[in-house]
């Protein structure tokens, strides 16, 4: 049975970092020193997208292969990119959303965010404070994916304030809350206005997408970390 390609797009650093990111399955995102590294760096973690999408209700394919990929957009990437983000709007990070658009969108994200709560809850309590000899210990890299989410909301207009490291949990859920009620307030199939704030140009889609990956990325760092 033939397999219907899969979009790609490519953010190519200025010094070559290239992440490879599949346009219609937001967190499934991956970097590598050039193209078909990034390409290859994406299958392999097809897998562990598989249970993303089943936990969105939508149906995937694992590529058997890079060349199942079809890259259709390629955008030149900065700073952040080599860094280690995804950093800049694509092309059809500009486009209209309609609202099955939205709610792709809306049930990857949850799903996403989802599968970090899962690793992070599936390290014992007296674990996730103890950092590792690289990288942040898990309470640290939850608040900071609660930073990165309060960014990720103010491309949608609201005004960033900085977590309080006191009650993570209860802003975790406020700010996700947030930036699905922001998703569905967005205007169906008109273009959107992009915002420039932090350094970003931000549209909803283009902070969606981040907000996935971003969960994903270190979900999967822990997953890593517990052999799973």
């Amino acid at each position: 049975m033939s397999i219907t390609a899969i979009a790609v797009a490519l953010e190519v650093g200025p010094s070559r970092r290239i992440f490879a990111q599949a346009l219609d399955w937001i967190g499934w995102c991956r970097a590598g020193k050039d193209e078909e590294t990034a390409l290859h760096q994406l299958v392999i973690a097809g897998p562990r997208y598989a249970p993303v999408a089943a936990r969105a209700d939508l149906p995937f394919t694992i590529p058997p292969s890079f060349e199942t990929f079809e890259v259709v957009e390629r955008v030149p990437g900065n700073a952040t990119t080599d860094f280690g983000a995804p950093a800049v709007l694509l092309p059809s990070d500009q486009q209209p959303l309609t609202e099955a658009d939205i709610e792709r969108l809306i049930s990857l994200l949850t799903a996403c965010w989802s599968t970090f709560d899962d690793v992070f809850l599936s390290i014992p309590a007296e674990l996730r404070s103890k950092k590792p000899e690289r990288g942040r210990s898990p309470e640290a890299m939850r608040l900071h994916l609660l930073e990165a989410d309060l960014m990720h909301l103010s491309g949608f207009g609201p005004a960033f304030r900085r977590p309080d490291p006191a009650r993570i949990a209860e802003q975790e859920a406020e700010v996700r809350q947030q930036i699905i009620a922001a998703l569905r307030a967005v205007q169906r199939d008109e273009e959107p206005l992009p915002r420039r704030k932090h350094g970003f140009t931000w549209t909803p889609r283009f902070a969606a997408r981040r907000s996935a990956w971003h969960a994903l990325d270190h979900a999967w760092e822990l997953q890593g970390r517990l052999g799973k």
